[in-house]
């Protein structure tokens, strides 16, 4: 009988302290897995280092192109000038999945926002930076709404951010009988707008003239091209739904409300007045509109055929449309986070060193300008670079932007929604119904492995 009532308590106490960690972030609640070792808070000792004081090799992954680049003139030379017996490099992070499997992670790793976090947090593979005695300090510089908690803990710092509007060619606009200053509102308008710009004759050079434009060969590559899908289905439910629910334990994108069969349909519709694939591309002048317009995409501008295609003059910004008039226009917030993997407290602080210089305001202020990106601290909200015009509307729709979810299995989930884009959408094989369906079921196996 005592043994019981032991049994008893304890599975009271299990569930009493179960339900207390439960934490809320931005309407999402997670289990909470408490830190072993590796992520103990760090000693006094080993906080009050001098930069001299530091010492060995460390390894900055980053994505392959302008990021490289950036690092190697801006970072590393000062970085290495700071902490003299040091020594930076930087890598790209094509091969980053595998080198996890064979246990040769990076020591920082610039990620991606929402579901990497999340990802490598739940397998134990990043640092909880809260571990470090300064981290407040860091986080206090940086705009709440950029911040999210997972498995309660801090996993990365948001070193830049970005979002996505719709940009148009305001000459076919002119052309197609359509005012440059009042561009879409609505879906419905957009599809009218795309079939009267779809429907102009070829070009001189036999070249032919779109509505509009996806990228569509990118649907095979991954999950993480439904970032650049998620900013129009957002606009279909008013931003109310994502993928998830609060707990990141069930699918919602198939309740009736959420609306993903009208996202299918009016993608299946844009469809018909967008070319195959990318090959040819807003910056070729024969595309009308484009819904996938990232502010890093700005430096493609200066790469338009002819000449540079300039915002404002030929090129208008608006936001995405949405279902009714009067409706929030939404958009995604996405953006580089700042990881850091764990390896020994003594690499780690030297990492976390690393993090920190990454997110001074001079240093900052030059790589969002650099990467085309815009910026997470507070200090640099106000600075005139990113009130101007071209720039603007991005930071506006920062207001009513949504973050990629962070659930660990949302790159894996999106790929399947992407699987049935290219069944409904692209080869029109079943109807956008049967394709919400069968992505449910799909998504919903994939959770309960």
């Amino acid at each position: 009988m005592l043994n019981k009532k032991v049994i008893s308590i304890s599975l009271v106490l299990f569930l009493l302290v179960g339900s207390m960690m439960i934490i809320n972030n931005n309407a999402k609640a997670w289990w909470i897995f408490s830190d072993d070792e590796g992520n103990q808070e760090e000693t006094t000792q080993q906080q009050t280092k001098n930069p001299e004081d530091f010492s060995g090799k460390l390894e900055l992954m980053v994505p392959a192109g302008d990021y490289m680049s950036f690092m190697k003139k801006n970072v590393i030379p000062k970085f290495e000038k700071k902490y003299p017996n040091v020594e930076l490099t930087v890598s790209n992070d094509k091969n980053l999945k595998t080198r996890i499997s064979a246990g040769d992670e990076p020591d920082v790793y610039t990620g991606t926002f929402g579901y990497q976090p999340a990802m490598y947090a739940k397998s134990g593979k990043i640092v909880n930076l809260e571990k470090f005695k300064d981290s407040e300090k860091v986080f206090d510089r940086i705009s709440d709404r950029y911040i999210t908690r997972n498995y309660n803990g801090l996993y990365y710092v948001p070193w830049n951010v970005t979002t996505q509007l719709m940009i148009y060619n305001k000459e076919l606009f002119r052309e197609a009988g359509l005012d440059p200053e009042d561009p879409p509102e609505t879906f419905a308008e957009f599809l009218k707008a795309a079939k009267k710009i779809n429907n102009l004759p070829n070009r001189k050079d036999g070249s032919e003239i779109y509505g509009t434009v996806f990228w569509n060969e990118a649907l095979s590559w991954g999950g993480w091209y439904w970032t650049m899908l998620t900013q129009i289905y957002y606009n279909m439910n008013d931003g109310q739904y994502q993928l998830f629910n609060n707990y990141g334990t069930d699918i919602v994108f198939d309740k009736e409300e959420a609306n993903m069969d009208k996202f299918y349909e009016f993608a299946r519709e844009a469809q018909q007045y967008a070319p195959p694939t990318m090959k040819t591309n807003f910056f070729s002048r024969n595309i009308g509109m484009w819904l996938q317009f990232g502010y890093g995409w700005m430096a493609n501008l200066d790469e338009a055929k002819g000449e540079p295609m300039k915002i404002g003059e030929d090129v208008g910004v608006a936001p995405i449309p949405v279902l009714e008039k009067g409706d929030t226009h939404w958009s995604t917030l996405d953006g580089r986070s700042i990881m850091i993997f764990r390896s020994n407290p003594e690499k780690e602080r030297l990492a976390w060193e690393l993090v920190k210089f990454l997110m001074k305001k001079d240093i900052n202020l030059k790589a969002c300008k650099a990467l085309g990106q815009l910026p997470t601290l507070k200090s640099l909200q106000d600075v005139p670079y990113f009130n101007q015009p071209e720039t603007k509307p991005f930071v506006e729709q920062l207001k009513h932007t949504l973050t990629n979810e962070p659930v660990a299995e949302l790159g894996d989930v999106a790929n399947i929604l992407q699987q049935m884009y290219i069944k409904t959408v692209i080869k029109e094989k079943i109807s956008p119904e049967k394709a919400v369906e069968k992505a449910a079921k799909k998504a919903r196996e994939l959770l309960k492995k």
